[in-house]
C-alpha cells in the first residue's frame, strides 16, 4: 500500500536553521528534564520541500506515559493518518481506516509511504534531547548559554531556532530536520506539559508560542 504525496511530505519535520558553537559533545540541559513529564503534548504544523515539489499539514502529538498517538493531516483534512505506539509496538491507520501493525515504527512508515521518518527519534528531538539507546550516539552543540540549537544523530541534522520557557525549561517551538534531500519544517503552536498520570494540559504548564 502506498500513502498519498501529501501524507508523505507530511512524514518529515524541519525549520529555519540557527548557527551552533560549541564542541558537538553530549551535554545535558538545564532545569526540569523531559522525564519530568511523563505527560504532554503539542500542536503545530509543518510544511516540506523536497526539489520543486512542496506540501504543508497540520500535526499533533499527545503521549501519556509511554504511549502515544500522531496525528498528521493534510489541507481540509486530506490524507490524515494517524500513529499509536508504545514499547509492545506501533499502529498506523490510514485517511481509508485501514490499519496496520508492526514492532518497528520507523518501519511501518517506511513501508506504508515509501520514506524514511524517524518516529523513534523525533519523539525525543522534538522536545530537545537525544534517542537514548539503543539510538545511535548523538553530538549536540550549544549556545552561548548552554541551550541545544543544534543536535546529530542517526543520519539527521536536527537544528533549533526558537524556543518557548514552560515551567523552567526552554522547549522547542521552531526546527529543522534533514536528512539527504529532504528539508521540513516543524513550528509548534502550542505545548502542553503536566507532571501528573492523566490527560495532557489538564494540570502542569501550558504555553503557546507566538505566531511566525
Amino acid at each position: 500500500m502506498r500513502l498519498s504525496p501529501v501524507l508523505i511530505l507530511v512524514l518529515y519535520l524541519a525549520g529555519c536553521a540557527t548557527a551552533p558553537v560549541g564542541d558537538g559533545k553530549v551535554g545535558s540541559l538545564p532545569g526540569p528534564g523531559i522525564d519530568d513529564y511523563p505527560v504532554w503534548r503539542f500542536s503545530g504544523r509543518v510544511s516540506l520541500i523536497q526539489g520543486e515539489q512542496g506540501w504543508h499539514a497540520s500535526l499533533s502529538w499527545h503521549e501519556a506515559s509511554g504511549h502515544y498517538r500522531l496525528k498528521l493531516a493534510g489541507p481540509m483534512g486530506q490524507a490524515a493518518m494517524q500513529l499509536d505506539g508504545d514499547s509492545n509496538g506501533v499502529r498506523l491507520r490510514t485517511a481509508n481506516g485501514e490499519e496496520l501493525a508492526a514492532r518497528d515504527a520507523d518501519a511501518l512508515v517506511e513501508s506504508a509511504t515509501g520514506w524514511q521518518f524517524p518516529v523513534t527519534g523525533i519523539r525525543y528531538w522534538v522536545r530537545g534531547a537525544p534517542a537514548p539507546p539503543p539510538a545511535a550516539g548523538a553530538r549536540l552543540f550549544t549556545d552561548e548559554n548552554g541551550r541545544l540549537v543544534r543536535l546529530l544523530q542517526s543520519g539527521w541534522d536536527i537544528r533549533y531556532s526558537r524556543f518557548q520557557n514552560v515551567d523552567g525549561r526552554d522547549w522547542p517551538t521552531r526546527m529543522r530536520l534533514a536528512a539527504e534531500d529532504i528539508s521540513v519544517r516543524l513550528v509548534i503552536d502550542e505545548w502542553r506539559l503536566s507532571a501528573e498520570g492523566g490527560a495532557a494540559g489538564n494540570t502542569g504548564a501550558t504555553a503557546a508560542s507566538q505566531a511566525p
